[in-house]
């Protein structure tokens, strides 16, 4: 399983990371990017499995707008805020961190408004 790999590979790089930060806290800093750019090779395959998937169900929705595009930036915005924040919090600027995530949840919001009232404008008409 995936699972196994990435988290092999993300305590292999965390123990070598606290391991040479003290003495050559650039090695750690590549270290910690090359294990980065590791686990995200990993996950990258999966992502057309659910495009496939949203694209599936993309399609059996009925309606002139889908919300399924919608949502599946909704869940990127959230997915690459957090992201964000944390390599800030690595940085040691948990300051921006906070900023990038609040930035994020402003937008998700955004995009959330439409769907918001999509539900209330179906929620009026069947009510008499």
């Amino acid at each position: 399983m995936d699972i196994y790999r990435i988290t092999a590979v993300g305590l292999i790089g965390a123990v070598l990371c606290v391991t040479l930060k003290k003495d050559c806290p650039q090695i750690a800093m590549g270290i910690s990017i090359i294990t980065s750019v590791l686990i995200l090779m990993f996950i990258l395959p999966r992502f057309e499995t659910i495009w496939g998937t949203l694209e599936r169900i993309d399609s059996l929705i009925s309606g002139e707008s889908s919300y399924v595009k919608l949502i599946l930036k909704i869940v990127a915005v959230g997915y690459i805020s957090s992201f964000g924040a944390k390599i800030c919090e690595d940085f040691g600027e948990s300051s921006i961190g906070h900023k990038i995530e609040l930035g994020g949840k402003i937008i998700i919001i955004i995009f959330s408004l439409p769907v918001i009232t999509g539900l209330l404008d179906m929620l009026s008409e069947l009510m008499p």
